[in-house]
């Protein structure tokens, strides 16, 4: 399966919370906040397309590190069926899984949602930027436990 991705930061701790976390930057976004973190990965045809293993692998070889890997774009639900293939294997971990969306909660896919540890949704408004977390504050933090 082939994810069209921006880029990475394999190693960071401003996505989580100060958890030790791997980002995957999504390449594509249509919704176009003014404001936007990420400007430059709003076009779909920036970026590049690899393979989801690539990324897999990658988290693999470096899982007793990471608390987290968050998605973030672009926009992460623009590419569905890669960002479940990728969350599915997050669930099998120990490592949390992050999603930032400009999606509202009721836009979320459920099986998408279902597979997050914790989702920040809601499109950035600057003219409502807190300046902290989240970014703006019409954006809804959604925070779930792991069944056992």
């Amino acid at each position: 399966m082939k994810v069209k991705v921006g880029g990475f930061d394999d190693l960071n701790t401003g996505d989580a919370l100060g958890k030790v976390a791997f980002s995957i930057f999504f390449q594509g976004c249509r919704r176009r906040c003014p404001g936007c973190h990420n400007p430059e990965l709003q076009p779909f045809e920036g970026g590049r397309e690899i393979d989801a293993q690539e990324i897999i692998d990658r988290i693999w070889r470096n899982r007793d590190w990471y608390e987290a890997v968050v998605f973030v774009g672009g926009e992460p639900l623009e590419q569905p069926k890669a960002l479940e293939h990728l969350l599915k294997f997050i669930r099998g971990t120990n490592i949390e899984a992050w999603l930032y969306t400009g999606y509202s909660p009721g836009e979320i896919p459920e099986p998408i949602a279902a597979l997050c540890d914790v989702i920040v949704a809601g499109e950035y408004r600057d003219d409502l930027k807190t300046g902290g977390f989240p970014a703006s504050s019409n954006q809804v933090i959604i925070r779930k436990e792991r069944p056992n």
